[in-house]
């Protein structure tokens, strides 16, 4: 499904085509529905929230799994940043019953909005290991541990919510990204639901932060993207989208 690009056509019959009677969109800024009728009025002002925006939409990349579709959006905005979106459909039978959709709002606004907890039931992630070791590493805040699930001879790269602008990348890079990220203690994340594409060898892992090094805070929802050397198991790229902000108390 062409998701944005049916949004900004305004093509809502399209997209409703697709989705079960019973659908739960959880859409970053715009709110929650539950139910087609309801869906629609939230479309629309899915519409409304980006139709002034978007200047070029392009789909970053696609993967899936048994119970799900994600789509990675690169949009560039008017204001010429970029907006990374994702969007996760979950699958039921061939329509689907729930769309979440999660992005920094920074690019449109310079700032942050709330953004509540959407997932309640944690898991316990065991695959794939080096991802396992990445959260693991980060939890404890542990600069050394965490570079070494990446991998460096595929240029491995960070980029950050807020965009391409804030991508990091090589040895050194990284290293002064992650001394800064933990320079008040780790971030242990709370997992509640991860998609893995064996065949294009990327997970995504949907995730509650309320915790970042001293800082506790309101629970904020979000979801990290990373790609994954299919020999060595190692992280070759990451994509977060979330909007955490210590600051909501």
């Amino acid at each position: 499904m062409n998701y944005i690009q049916l949004i900004t056509t305004q093509q809502y019959n399209e997209i409703l085509s697709q989705l079960s009677d019973n659908v739960i969109l959880n859409l970053q800024s715009v709110g929650v529905s539950n139910g087609k009728d309801e869906a629609l009025q939230l479309l629309e002002k899915q519409h409304n929230y980006l139709k002034d925006e978007i200047k070029e939409i392009k789909i970053f990349k696609e993967f899936e799994d048994s119970k799900h579709l994600v789509i990675e959006y690169d949009i560039l905005l008017n204001n010429t940043f970029d907006l990374p979106l994702v969007i996760i459909f979950e699958k039921d039978g061939d329509k689907y019953g729930a769309i979440r959709t999660y992005h920094s709002v920074y690019p449109i606004t310079e700032g942050h909005v709330f953004r509540a907890s959407i997932l309640s039931e944690r898991i316990e992630l065991t695959e794939p290991t080096e991802v396992v070791n990445y959260f693991k590493s980060i939890a404890v805040g542990s600069t050394e541990e965490t570079m070494e699930t990446l991998s460096f001879e595929d240029d491995v790269y960070f980029r950050e919510p807020a965009g391409w602008r804030w991508n990091h990348k090589t040895k050194q890079g990284l290293k002064e990204h992650f001394d800064h990220f933990f320079s008040d203690g780790g971030v242990p994340l709370k997992f509640h639901n991860y998609i893995f594409d064996n065949n294009k060898g990327t997970f995504a892992g949907e995730y509650t932060c309320d915790v970042w090094g001293s800082a506790s805070f309101k629970p904020q929802a979000g979801v990290s993207i990373y790609d994954i050397n299919e020999e060595t198991g190692k992280i070759t790229g990451i994509r977060v989208y979330d909007n955490v902000d210590p600051n909501y108390k």
